[in-house]
């Protein structure tokens, strides 16, 4: 048969060991199952799908660095999820941070509908996201997806927890703006 799958399942335990060895067909193997997987993450932090995919690129290269360190008694993907979003950061760090630190310390929380975004597709949303300033997607991503507080953001961004707190209200606001210009019918 010309066109028979490729019957060799993706075995982690395997895949690990062969890049702990250096081995590239594992570590070829190792990207193109986690790829998807990366980029999703990385979208959340990215303002393009080119950025986004730098930022796969350099994930694994993190990755592939520290996997020494991996502990195996723990799941893998948690693991490589925390790398992922950790080098996304960097990345922000290196290439968007400058000129975009605000340092506002208490603004006041502005009122905004949580529920506007329910009703959008995931990938409107993710458009939306990848259209905020830097700061504000990057703050907005580790809070509301990533589940970060405002202590650890503060922490990974180099920042006061306060500008941390009115980035993601500016994010929120702003998202909030996007969706009722373009989806009226949201709006109550």
């Amino acid at each position: 048969m010309f066109f028979r799958k490729n019957s060799k399942a993706f075995d982690l335990t395997d895949t690990l060991n062969g890049c702990l060895k250096g081995k590239q067909t594992a570590q070829r193997a190792l990207y193109e199952h986690y790829f998807s997987f990366a980029k999703s993450i990385c979208l959340r932090y990215a303002a393009s799908q080119e950025q986004a995919e730098e930022m796969v690129n350099d994930g694994f290269l993190k990755v592939l660095e520290k996997l020494p360190l991996y502990d195996p008694t723990r799941a893998f993907e948690a693991w490589f999820r925390t790398v992922v979003i950790r080098t996304s950061i960097d990345y922000y760090r290196r290439n968007q941070l400058q000129g975009t630190r605000i340092t506002l310390e208490d603004a006041p929380e502005p009122e905004y509908e949580d529920n506007l975004l329910e009703n959008m597709a995931a990938e409107e949303i993710l458009t939306l996201v990848q259209k905020l300033p830097p700061a504000y997607r990057a703050v907005f991503s580790l809070f509301v997806v990533d589940g970060y507080t405002h202590a650890e953001i503060a922490e990974l961004l180099g920042i006061n927890e306060g500008t941390s707190r009115s980035n993601l209200a500016k994010a929120r606001t702003k998202l909030q703006a996007w969706v009722s210009t373009s989806h009226p019918a949201y709006m109550k």
